[in-house]
């Protein structure tokens, strides 16, 4: 057994909001939907850190034509499946974020280091979703969110996070981050965002002189009091 399929078993995470989850609107009736609850670190209390990123993606053509009518999609009852589901679980794709070909979690990875918190400390200790109810269908882009998208996966996100009650709420996302800020929520107090950790932008420096991998290492340097 390789040292990446170890790493991957020994990662723990906590179903203990499960229940409660699974009452939500777009996971109650579909287990296709079911994949995309979010990840829970078994010791996700200590710290009550949600980070948010963007969306899942479809690579194969016929899972895309599946998801391409969002109405159809978010009122699925248990009829729609697809044919590489694992695109969107995002559990498994958290148990996969040491995989070197993944760069946002790559990225995450290396500020982690930097800060010498160890990964998968990190990982039990955090919780962790896309805020787009809907995978992209246009690849690994970036997804294209009609006004519905926008307005069905906010009320989403706001049910998500009266179940697990974040104490901070990281968007690695300028997208999703946007949207949730018009809401004027009571959540924003403790919400901060970034870019996203796969685009140029993560180590760019802006003309304040910040970088996004910076700042997000600092905010988790403050959270973790390291």
């Amino acid at each position: 057994m390789s040292l990446l399929e170890l790493e991957i078993m020994e990662l723990k995470s906590s179903e203990n909001y499960d229940a409660k989850l699974k009452e939500i609107e777009f996971y109650k009736n579909s287990k296709i939907h079911q994949c995309m609850l979010p990840y829970v670190g078994f010791k996700y209390e200590e710290y009550r850190v949600l980070l948010v990123a963007e969306s899942h993606y479809l690579e194969n053509e016929e899972d895309r034509k599946k998801v391409d009518n969002f109405e159809k999609w978010y009122g699925d009852k248990g009829n729609i499946s697809l044919s590489c589901p694992k695109y969107i679980y995002t559990r498994g794709v958290v148990d996969e974020c040491f995989s070197r070909g993944n760069v946002f979690f790559q990225r995450i990875k290396k500020e982690l280091e930097k800060a010498n918190i160890d990964i998968k400390y990190f990982w039990e200790r955090v919780s962790f979703m896309n805020f787009f109810v809907v995978p992209s269908t246009n690849g690994s882009r970036g997804i294209i969110a009609t006004k519905e998208m926008k307005e069905k996966s906010l009320n989403n996100f706001e049910e998500v996070i009266k179940v697990l009650k974040p104490n901070y709420i990281l968007f690695l996302s300028k997208k999703s981050y946007c949207i949730f800020e018009k809401q004027n929520s009571e959540s924003l107090k403790n919400t901060y965002t970034f870019c996203h950790p796969a685009s140029a932008w993560w180590y760019r420096k802006r003309k304040d002189g910040g970088k996004s991998s910076d700042e997000f290492r600092e905010k988790i340097e403050i959270i973790f009091k390291i």
